[in-house]
């Protein structure tokens, strides 16, 4: 059978369950099952507001496929050519409209929900670099930047065989591609009114709308910000990737990811359109495989941010400043590695020349820019980022702080997004950037993370993540405080868990759950906008988060604070019509043949069958607001074919429940749910929230066409309401009380003159976003007047102000002050947790300091090691694992090594070669348990370059 073939199975009758009795009419009828069975498996899912309409691809064929009775039955879209489609993306602003690509310049679009389709051309085919293709205005919903790639076959350097070489351009349309849609009609394939951005030819890494969301509207709505060459950079050599052609036949190039994999780039796997949970800045790391070493050839760019509001007639260079110390933003040598719309805020990731080292940006206008201050732990870089999903009140930023990249730091900004204070540690993220943080849906201010308990293990570099030991933790109040996740009293079978008080406190004996790195639940995992307070989710009760086969299923109504065991074993979940329905199929490598669903709330399960084949199920799927009543299943039959099954639960009920928007709960079918998370209030991020939901009892089915919005009103401001400031953090014995760790942050414009005082920070800052009632509450931010720290001129003392007696500051001592004069821009290496420094300029001078900054002696390479004929210095790293030890190598190809942080060298004597001609970095790397073992990338000089590790 070449097409989809659909069947229809309606099941009436009843069928004896596990645990929960006999069905009956008072538990509702049986769900409507239709199946579809593809030879070709749709490798993507695209739900449209509407939830009863779905796009999916073939993408092996290259067909587009459309279901307009949610998914029950499929049609192939005739108006496109088969082996055409490669990609589909929904407009985030235009809920009718979609578009599917191809891998060259022709395109279709819908405007009527896939009904009907356009076709239309573009000057180039999109890129494949990784960013994705569409950048929309979320306010001129017709203004759209396409990104294409233009590429061109080579033959030079050491590969015998052409190698095809692409850069991306920019390209814009301001009428929604109707002016190209219309050529399209009348022949013309030439991408007619598809603008070029910066002209034909004009690499580009990266271009955003200012307005690319709905919050960001300081800059005029012509607003564009584009990553792109340095114009002084080698444009040969830069914003460019090489394919390289191997003998044999040639392979499809197809953009699908895994059916079961998760994607940082929401939209590219089998998902629904608004799936984004973050957004990697940047990872930077040693490429790992022949094609990545090999690309690195075209890798090496330097870029900068421009910024225009004319459409590039004119353009302005980003400028950054020098960052909080001084070395970083211009300064750092690197460009900038991504740009970012979050919100109301841009950000920025700026690269250091010299290190793997990374600064974060902040705008609110697009003009100012102020690098934010993160309180990293010590030792801590900053290498990669990941912003996660925020709010207009502050952002989310995940930070990596093991050299394994498993472990990180979770930091919450201020309103500005400037300065951050640490939310939570030792969070744990995925190789691809994706960080266990999810919100729980439909309720605000209720996030869960997943924390690395053993992450002292991980931070040695090679760790296997199977071994990382998880535990998950919930904040109600957006991430200002975080306890272990309370464990129901008893699992599946009735049997006590046996978790005492403390042990639930410490996380020893609590509930753990699979999160976004882990969890097989596609969209949101937990819970649905429409549904709130409602999660199903799949874990374990325990001291660590099991395996995922490992794991049961559990339920909570109130939003995470108390919890039902379901199942003991390993199911796909999903929250459907707006949480009246709950579905579970299991994970079962063997097939399955059942769904259960629950009509009641979670109360009782009924089974019904999936059909006469077993299934393979991989994945359920709803609308992303959990709107529509009809659960996909997808899976694979023993003979191959791909099954996707309609489980329509839209009849089950004869009526639709009654929703009175003057009374909601007046009728009895309604029921207003408020979280309580606190003892003394119900009240969550300062104010009482009263949402509209279902009662479990309810014999009526919702159908809603939108999210019922909930009733707020602020509270009067409590403890609850505030977390520690900026540079302070909560004390060992009262994590109520916060203490200053950091240095104190003086007001600009204060601290002026001898004796004055100023307004400090309390320890306590309001939790952004938090809106509770100031007057006739608690006001623990309210400033605190203290004396101005006691500053002395260098060279004497300040005679006006005597200290001491009235109550001043008593004197520190006196601030000094050095100066040393370099030539070129300037490295700085520290020697963790020591007083050493290490500093390298770029006219090839080497310094050491050994008392923190403050004094410093040129080292002189020759002497120290005795060779002559040593050269200058070109490269300087330290070892990872060993904080004495530090190599520099000269541009004679020489290495030398101190084992006493810079005290004295040695020079290498037996280095195999000369160092690697690509500019692969870092030169050296170091084993984490064997300080002596280096790897060391050498290779031959360019052209026809190419590298050897020793």
């Amino acid at each position: 059978m070449s097409g989809p073939g659909t069947k229809v199975l309606c099941l009436a009758f009843a069928l004896v369950l596990h645990w929960a009795g006999v069905c009956s009419a008072a538990k509702g009828g049986a769900p409507k099952i239709t199946h579809t069975y593809f030879n070709e498996p749709l490798s993507k899912l695209l739900y449209f507001k509407n939830p009863t309409t779905l796009l999916g691809i073939d993408r092996i064929n290259g067909k587009l496929h459309r279901s307009t009775d949610s998914a029950a039955h499929w049609s192939q879209v005739k108006e496109i050519p088969d082996g055409k489609v490669t990609r589909l993306y929904a407009h985030p602003f235009e809920p009718k409209i979609a578009y599917a690509l191809s891998g060259d310049t022709e395109h279709w679009i819908t405007r009527d929900e896939g009904a009907t389709w356009q076709g239309f051309t573009t000057p180039l085919p999109p890129t494949t670099s990784g960013e994705r293709p569409f950048s929309f205005h979320a306010d001129r919903t017709t203004w759209i930047m396409f990104i294409g790639e233009r590429c061109v076959e080579e033959r030079s350097g050491w590969w015998p065989l052409p190698r095809l070489v692409c850069a991306d351009e920019a390209h814009y349309t301001r009428d929604g591609f109707a002016q190209a849609v219309t050529a399209y009609a009348k022949g013309d394939r030439t991408g007619a009114g598809v603008m070029p951005l910066l002209g034909v030819d004009s690499p580009v890494v990266q271009c955003v709308w200012a307005r690319h969301t709905a919050e960001f509207e300081a800059m005029a709505e012509e607003a564009i910000f584009c990553t792109v060459p340095e114009p002084s950079a080698n444009t040969s050599n830069i914003s460019r990737r090489s394919s390289y052609a191997l003998p044999g036949p040639a392979l499809p190039k197809l953009h699908a990811r895994s059916l079961l994999g998760r994607s940082a780039h929401p939209g590219d796997g089998f998902s629904t359109p608004h799936a984004s949970r973050g957004a990697a800045l940047d990872t930077r790391s040693l490429a790992s495989d022949v094609g990545g070493i090999l690309d690195s050839l075209f890798a090496q760019r330097k870029t900068q941010l421009v910024v225009s509001e004319d459409f590039f007639s004119t353009r302005r260079v980003v400028h950054f400043g020098t960052g909080n110390d001084g070395t970083g933003g211009d300064r750092a040598g690197g460009g900038v590695l991504g740009v970012s719309v979050v919100k109301n805020y841009v950000l920025a990731a700026i690269s250091h020349a010299h290190s793997e080292e990374m600064d974060l940006f902040v705008s609110m206008d697009g003009v100012t820019w102020a690098e934010s201050h993160l309180p990293l732990p010590p030792g801590a870089e900053e290498d990669a980022y990941t912003i996660l999903e925020s709010t207009e009140h502050a952002i989310f930023v995940d930070v990596v702080t093991s050299a394994s990249g498993a472990v990180s730091s979770l930091f919450r900004s201020n309103s500005n997004g400037t300065y951050y204070t640490q939310s939570l540690e030792h969070t744990h993220r995925s190789d691809s950037g994706l960080v266990d943080f999810e919100r729980v849906q439909g309720v605000q201010g209720v996030v869960m993370a997943n924390q690395v308990t053993n992450w002292d293990k991980a931070s040695g570099g090679i760790f296997h993540r199977n071994a990382l030991e998880l535990r998950t933790r919930i904040s109600f109040n957006d991430g200002a405080r975080w306890r272990f996740v309370v464990p129901p009293e008893k699992d599946a079978k009735g049997t006590r868990y046996g978790c005492s008080k403390d042990a639930q406190t410490t996380g020893e004996c609590a509930l753990h759950l699979h999160s976004l790195t882990s969890s097989r639940t596609r969209g949101r995992i937990f819970g649905e906008p429409s549904a709130p307070g409602v999660v199903l989710a799949a874990g374990n009760v325990g001291s660590k988060l099991l395996k995922w086969s490992e794991s049961g299923v559990f339920l909570s109504r109130d939003a995470g604070l108390s919890w039902t065991a379901v199942d003991g074993a390993a199911h796909h979940v999903q929250v459907a019509d707006s949480g009246a329905v709950l579905a579970m199929v299991r994970d079962d490598d063997s097939g399955v043949s059942e769904v259960q669903y629950s009509l009641d709330g979670g109360s009782s399960w009924q089974r019904t069958s999936l059909g006469r084949k077993t299934l393979r199920v991989s994945a359920l799927f709803v609308d992303d607001e959990g709107l529509s009543p009809t659960v996909v299943a997808v899976g694979t039959t023993t003979g191959g074919e791909q099954a996707l099954v309609a489980i329509d639960f839209s009849s089950v009920w004869s009526r639709q429940c009654s929703v009175d928007p003057n009374d909601p709960v007046a009728n009895g079918d309604m029921e207003a749910f408020v979280v309580s998370a606190h003892e003394d209030n119900d009240c969550v991020m300062g104010h009482r929230s009263e949402h509209i939901r279902r009662k479990p009892t309810a014999q009526c089915a919702m159908r809603l066409s939108q999210v019922l919005v909930p009733h707020t009103q602020d509270c009067k401001c409590s403890e609850h309401d505030f977390e520690c400031d900026y540079n302070y953090a909560p004390t060992a014995a009262d994590a109520h009380r916060c203490e200053l760790v950091g240095n104190e942050v003086i007001p600009k414009g204060q601290c002026t003159r001898a004796g004055a005082r100023f307004q400090a920070s309390s320890g306590f800052r309001l939790i952004p976003g938090n809106s509770c009632e100031r007057d006739g509450g608690l006001q623990l931010d309210k400033p605190v007047d203290k004396p101005c720290p006691r500053v002395v001129p260098p060279g004497g003392s300040d005679h006006d102000h005597t200290g001491g007696g009235n109550g001043e500051t008593e004197p520190l001592g006196a601030v000094t002050h050095h100066t040393l004069s370099l030539k070129g821009d300037v490295h700085v290496m520290a020697f963790p947790n020591t007083t050493s420094y290490l500093l390298m300029t770029s006219a090839q001078e080497l310094y050491r300091s050994s008392d923190e900054g403050l004094g410093w002696e040129r080292i002189d390479l020759a002497r120290s090691t005795g060779n002559s004929r040593i050269g200058k210095p070109t490269y300087v790293t330290e070892h990872t694992y060993d904080n004495s030890r530090a190599f520099v190598y000269t541009d004679s190809d020489a290495l030398a090594y101190t084992g006493d942080r810079g005290a004295t060298w040695t020079t290498v004597r037996t280095l195999p070669g000369k160092a690697n001609g690509l500019h692969i970095r870092p030169l050296v790397d170091f084993s984490p348990t064997h300080a002596d073992w280096l790897l060391f990338a050498g290779g031959t000089q360019c052209p026809g370059c190419h590298t050897e590790f020793y």
